[in-house]
């Protein structure tokens, strides 16, 4: 949507008279423009002791069996938010009968466990209408209870898709002696302020919202909250600067960093002959990812404070919070500072808002000032080199907490060509029918390895082959020897793959001609997380039979939006030689179709067979 709400009005009045003007003519099962109507009241109160309450009211009117979903409830709770004082019902619109009464106890319940938790007391009590009459009415009503309002969730007035919004209020009640911040985005309409025995409030107000399609996260409105002051669990702090929030971070972790004798023996012995502070954190990274495994832990504060350094030495597990936490004290230990980080991790997540400091933030990671070069430890992942943070926390904002509080930051993009190659060279013996034996090496870096890392890492000898095969994805195949060779050593990840395969059907064959496609290495969209790649392939083709080219030399050279591409044919002493290389450079904002036509775009422009005469 664009900002609130000049265009959407037009078309709710629109839509509404389209409706007025063919219902007399039409069944009312034909009219699927819109699936459900919503009035929606809702009251977010902080209060004097930190805690925040929100008061949704709820009335949706479901006009046919695509709307149904538009009345499922969703209720999350744990040991910090309570959902109190529910009550609801469903009745048939056209009798105003109740149908059913709904009860919280009849509610499905089931744990909520977010990605990459084991650990965690959020649980989800939701409710899933089914009926075959309409139009119904689902109405409802509760109360959320916040122990600490660290977090306060944000409001929309947006409906789901094809949902008409009647109404849709949101009241923000908050001391004036503690203060409260909100950002609005995509909306024009300012709240009404007023203020009261203590308290401001603002008001939110709009009717008669309609869209087609919600999927545009970029253009909904929004209104964000965050406090000034806030506390959780008695860690009272100032949030309206990252610097604040990263005091608070401190108080979180302070008394917890001591390691035990023998943890700090352990770091001295791995320390003991080396004698740059690069090359130690290497050796004490390596020595976590080889020695300590995740496990997400997220339960009450302890979703935000790391468990005890030691304890996670002892256990010799922890999550990214008590991994990161020891890693930063065995560091400490030898001699060398590191900055404890809070990010957004997720290779699709968008960037946090840099400009509204809040809690935004779901992993930690680790930051070590070094000179010339920062070094970013990822301590969850068992094969990423020091240095190299891959894509699943690459170029974000990102809080590092000093020892004087919060410092936004921004993690590396890894942008260019040494961190995005693949490089193949093929050289192919033909052996009559169609048949043929490759011996190929594969140099893969930076992003590209990534696979490959986790192969060697997690898989055996024989799953490593059945991996091969998808990877190289030669029809009619059979590995006959292969090596698989990662370099860590570096900030680079790196990974060579030599092998030798006979392909049963290699190219086509007649009385007159030999027709063959070199098969390049598919590139799929998970490869291209980065959105950029330099990508080279050359092929050395022999026959013992003496051919011709009969489609001639070419060159092919192609300059697009999003990528650069180039081919060269040569045909020399009965060799054939194919060299190719495509400099993809996506922005990132491309969406997934537009990256796939792409990919088809270069298929087609890779697979034209090349002619040779015998």
């Amino acid at each position: 949507m664009i900002a609130i709400f000049k265009k959407t009005l037009i078309i709710v009045f629109s839509l509404l008279l389209f409706i007025d003007n063919i219902a007399a003519a039409q069944d009312k099962a034909e009219i699927q423009l819109i699936n459900s109507k919503i009035n929606s009241a809702e009251t977010i109160r902080l209060t004097d002791d930190y805690e925040v309450l929100i008061s949704v009211k709820n009335k949706i009117v479901i006009l046919n069996k695509d709307g149904l979903k538009d009345g499922n409830i969703w209720l999350q709770y744990s040991d910090l938010m309570s959902i109190e004082d529910f009550g609801g019902e469903i009745t048939d619109q056209s009798t105003g009968k109740t149908i059913e009464k709904l009860k919280l106890k009849n509610f499905k319940d089931v744990s909520y466990i977010s990605e990459g938790s084991v650990f965690e007391d959020d649980r989800l009590k939701y409710y899933k209408p089914s009926f075959n009459q309409f139009p119904i009415e689902v109405s409802y009503e509760y109360t959320q209870k916040i122990s600490g309002n660290m977090y306060i969730p944000s409001w929309t007035p947006e409906g789901r898709a094809k949902q008409l919004v009647e109404k849709a209020t949101l009241d923000l009640v908050y001391p004036e002696k503690l203060g409260l911040r909100y950002k609005m985005e995509n909306m024009e309409k300012a709240p009404l302020i007023s203020k009261n025995d203590g308290e401001v409030i603002l008001k939110w107000e709009f009717e008669n919202l309609f869209s087609l399609d919600t999927s545009e996260k970029d253009s909904s409105a929004l209104v964000k909250i965050a406090p000034e002051e806030f506390s959780m669990e008695g860690y009272v702090a100032d949030m309206s600067t990252w610097n604040g929030f990263g005091q608070w971070v401190n108080e979180l972790m302070a008394g917890r960093a001591g390691l035990s004798p023998q943890a700090n023996a352990t770091v001295a012995e791995i320390i003991d002959t080396l004698e740059t502070d690069r090359a130690k954190v290497k050796a004490l990274y390596r020595y976590l990812q080889q020695n300590y495994r995740y496990v997400s832990i997220q339960m009450g504060i302890g979703g935000f404070q790391p468990v005890f350094a030691n304890e996670v030495y002892e256990k010799k597990y922890g999550d990214c919070k008590g991994l990161t936490f020891l890693m930063k004290a065995m560091l400490k230990e030898a001699g060398i500072p590191a900055n404890y980080t809070l990010v957004r991790a997720g290779s699709d997540a968008e960037d946090i808002d840099a400009a509204f400091s809040s809690n935004q933030f779901n992993h930690a990671i680790l930051q070590v000032p070094a000179e010339g070069d920062t070094v970013w430890l990822e301590c969850t992942s068992s094969t990423l080199p020091a240095g190299f943070l891959g894509s699943f926390t690459k170029d974000r904002h990102v809080l590092a907490v000093t020892d004087e509080g919060g410092v936004l930051v921004k993690t590396p993009s890894y942008d260019t060509d040494e961190y995005n190659q693949i490089k193949n060279i093929s050289k192919v013996s033909l052996l009559g029918n169609g048949m043929a034996r490759i011996h190929q090496v594969k140099e893969l870096t930076g992003f590209a390895a990534q696979n490959y890392l986790y192969a060697q890492s997690l898989l055996n000898e024989k799953d490593i082959q059945k991996y091969l095969y998808h990877d190289l994805g030669f029809s009619g195949a059979h590995i006959e020897d292969f090596d698989l060779s990662v370099d860590e050593s570096k900030s680079i990840p790196s990974v060579v793959l030599n092998h030798d395969t006979f392909l049963r059907q290699f190219y086509q064959s007649t009385s007159k001609r030999m027709i063959i496609t070199p098969q390049f290495q598919s590139i799929k969209s998970d490869l291209l997380s980065n959105r950029f790649m330099k990508w080279e392939e050359q092929w050395e083709i022999v026959s013992e039979e003496t051919l011709e080219l009969e489609s001639g030399e070419k060159e092919m050279n192609l300059s697009e939006d999003f990528f650069d591409y180039t081919k060269d044919i040569r045909f020399v002493d009965n060799i054939l030689t194919v060299v190719r290389t495509v400099d993809f450079h996506f922005p990132s904002s491309i969406d997934e179709d537009d990256l796939d036509k792409t990919l088809k775009q270069i298929e087609q422009l890779d697979n034209q067979p090349i002619f040779l005469r015998k």
